[in-house]
């Protein structure tokens, strides 16, 4: 008896949950107000891109949020379009600290070494990417990089003439990760100060020539515009004669070549202090004009050597302004 009636009692009871749970079902399908129901997924976190860049052609998911920087400038571009990078490299072969002008917006950032011509892939690996942001320098790497994480990776952009140039390369990358708006703002704020620099400039020296020189253990090489873009196109300044097509970056310059070339202004890049303390000792070089006025100007190496981006740029066309007008 006992048996039987429980029985009676445990079917009605199922039956009836089953149609509350049924009832609930279709209240919450056809009823629910708007704001519980799940907001649908945004557009950027489920669409695809494929990038052709450089190397290959890279599928992009949704905006990445973990990028990983192989070069400085590649970190000045990511920085200038507010992406701030998970990892990114020392300024240089011979540094294990971020570049100075940039070290302030990398507070949260792991510093992973200078990566070329070797990329410590290991370290990449660890830090789980979704996004490895490379260079023409990376191109031995870039089926190893594509294992770990989507890679993109991108070389300067140059003129007819080779000329590198910053803002049309920016604006490259910046397509690559939908972010030409951004980059436009950046390339706007940075001409802005070009034209205010070139104006002072212009006032203070006229058409004086300024030369790039850098002194290192081998050699002293007389600088083209092609990687001086600062000098030679946005401020607009006069190259010294015999100043080195811009096909290729440098000249190496016998010493005694100096007095022909007798430059208003010399930015001085110097590797080898001792090589320097010697040229300074020789009579040729002190009766260069840029010498005898007191117009060489010694540059840093991480700014004007690996510097290029609208951060580095503007940097840059600060220190040349306050040199030339100084």
């Amino acid at each position: 008896m006992y048996r039987k009636k429980r029985t009676r009692w445990i079917a009605p009871a199922l039956l009836l949950a089953c149609v509350i749970g049924f009832t609930a079902g279709c209240a919450g399908k056809q009823g629910a107000p708007a704001d519980q129901q799940k907001a649908p997924e945004p557009a950027m976190a489920s669409a695809e891109r494929n990038v052709k860049h450089l190397l290959g052609e890279t599928v992009i998911k949704g905006e990445p949020s973990k990028i990983v920087s192989l070069h400085p400038w590649l970190t000045d571009f990511l920085l200038s379009m507010d992406l701030k990078p998970v990892a990114a490299p020392s300024s240089g072969p011979n540094s294990s600290k971020f570049s100075w002008y940039l070290e302030d917006k990398l507070t949260a950032t792991k510093n992973i070494g200078w990566q070329i011509p070797q990329v410590n892939l290991e370290s990449v690996l660890a830090l789980e990417p979704d996004l490895i942001a490379a260079n023409q320098n990376h191109d031995k790497v870039y089926d190893q990089l594509t294992k770990i994480a989507p890679t993109i990776a991108i070389e300067p952009v140059k003129d007819d003439k080779g000329n590198r140039k910053m803002r049309e390369t920016f604006l490259a990358f910046a397509r690559m990760l939908d972010k030409e708006a951004q980059a436009k703002q950046a390339i706007a704020k940075y001409d802005e100060r070009v034209k205010q620099g070139r104006e002072r400039v212009k006032q203070k020296i006229g058409n004086q020539t300024v030369m790039f020189l850098r002194v290192t253990d081998k050699d002293l090489r007389y600088y083209s515009p092609s990687l001086f873009e600062v000098l030679y196109s946005d401020l607009a300044l006069t190259p010294p004669p015999l100043i080195p097509d811009s096909s290729k970056s440098y000249d190496a310059l016998a010493i005694e070549k100096l007095p022909e070339i007798n430059p208003d202004h010399i930015f001085l890049l110097v590797e080898n202090e001792d090589k320097v303390t010697e040229i300074e000792k020789l009579s040729l070089w002190k009766q260069l004009n840029a010498v005898k006025n007191g117009h060489v100007y010694k540059v840093d190496y991480d700014l004007w050597f690996q510097g290029f981006g609208p951060i580095a740029n503007e940097k840059m066309l600060d220190d040349a302004v306050k040199k030339l007008i100084q």
